[in-house]
């Protein structure tokens, strides 16, 4: 197959899962051992994370993101002040938020003990309080299984200038899973569609193997992603089973994603490790009212499993249910909270629906030592 690499300043939707946010820092990092040698006196300290190593940055607003200049340590020394900044970019307008600033491509050096590479990828803000690092690039091209040819790419996750990092559990945050992505036209659309919730994504995190219509197919990739080949793959497969709940379940995973939609039986998956990134479960009560149950993506036992050929992981989940509560408090206001933790751990948000329809907030009460109600109310879906 044929590649070609294509610049990523307009490609949010195959990016989607090669983001990464940064906010700033409260106080200068360590590792940084002087400041460029203009600075404004408004700038802020942030720390964009590679794969093989942190580097430190420093955002000059000028008081004005239109004039705001980012310095980073591209050379891996410590210093900015042998550095040149590279100047903000107006890129859209955000409507609610103002205007969004773009900075380079920036090129870095990664190392690590065998090797190094180059990286290269845009920053942007549209605040000046956070970072947002994407790729500069990706490679696309197609794929023929068959008679059959697939609209294909590949794209550096994980921000060390190769393309072959493997999705690895558990998953800290869905739009960078620190591994390389692969995205695959299976609609033929011309598109990469992609929805976290949806059965019908093309984008995930790379994986040994993709699903199309049932059958199996082996993804190869060099690691410079100037060559990729699919082959017809015979994976050995292992069980999960969920005791038999009624659940929508989408799972990411280095054998293959998966997505099931009313999964009620055992369920045969390609030996690897997993993560439920997306579970909706269905339950039905003694009066046979279906309940509906978004789970909030929390950490818990489903976030980090293995399935092993020619055995059955199981987990118990749902109800009984017990509340987790939280709260913080923000100057005068107090924020109270709750999520439903079911029997794996997994949490699922409060907003249940009863028969297709949400049902009202539920109340609170807040009690002093002896009992004494002092004030009581109802949550708010927000």
């Amino acid at each position: 197959m044929s590649w070609i690499s294509k610049a990523a300043k307009n490609a949010e939707e195959i990016l989607s899962l090669a983001y990464q946010h940064q906010n700033a820092l409260s106080e200068r990092p360590s590792l940084l051992m002087d400041l460029p040698k203009k600075l404004s006196g408004d700038f802020k300290y942030f720390v964009a994370k590679l794969a093989h190593r942190d580097i430190p940055v420093v955002l000059d607003s000028y008081q004005d993101l239109k004039h705001s200049v980012l310095y980073l340590d591209t050379n891996g020394d410590g210093h900015l002040s042998d550095e040149k900044g590279y100047s903000a970019q107006l890129i859209k307008h955000r409507g609610f938020s103002g205007e969004e600033y773009r900075f380079g491509p920036v090129s870095v050096e990664v190392r690590d003990i065998e090797r190094k590479e180059e990286t290269k990828f845009y920053a942007k803000t549209y605040n000046g309080r956070q970072l947002f690092l994407f790729p500069a690039a990706y490679h696309v091209g197609k794929a023929r299984l068959g008679k059959n040819a697939y609209k294909v790419a590949v794209i550096d996750g994980n921000f060390d200038g190769r393309y072959d990092k493997l999705f690895s559990p558990p998953v800290e945050r869905l739009w960078s899973p620190g591994c390389d992505s692969f995205a695959i036209d299976l609609n033929g659309d011309g598109r990469f569609n992609h929805n976290y919730y949806s059965r019908d994504t093309e984008l995930m995190p790379l994986s040994m193997m993709v699903q199309m219509k049932g059958a199996y197919y082996s993804v190869g990739i060099a690691p410079d992603g100037t060559a990729l080949e699919l082959k017809k793959a015979e994976p050995k497969f292992g069980t999960l089973d969920l005791g038999g709940a009624k659940v929508k379940l989408k799972l990411w995973s280095d054998a293959a994603a998966q997505y099931r939609f009313y999964l009620e039986k055992n369920w045969q998956l390609p030996a690897g490790k997993y993560a439920a990134i997306f579970m909706e479960l269905h339950k039905r009560d003694s009066s046979g009212n279906e309940w509906n149950f978004n789970s909030s993506r929390k950490k818990c036992k489903l976030d980090d499993f293995e399935i092993r050929p020619g055995e059955t992981t199981s987990f118990e989940i749902g109800p009984p249910f017990q509340i987790k509560t939280t709260a913080e408090q923000s100057s005068n206001t107090m924020s109270i909270c709750f999520d439903l933790e079911g029997q794996a751990g997994e949490l699922y948000s409060p907003g249940a629906r009863r028969n297709d329809r949400r049902i009202s907030e539920p109340g609170f009460k807040i009690i002093d030592e002896s009992g004494k109600a002092l004030e009581s109310g109802r949550f708010k879906y927000g």
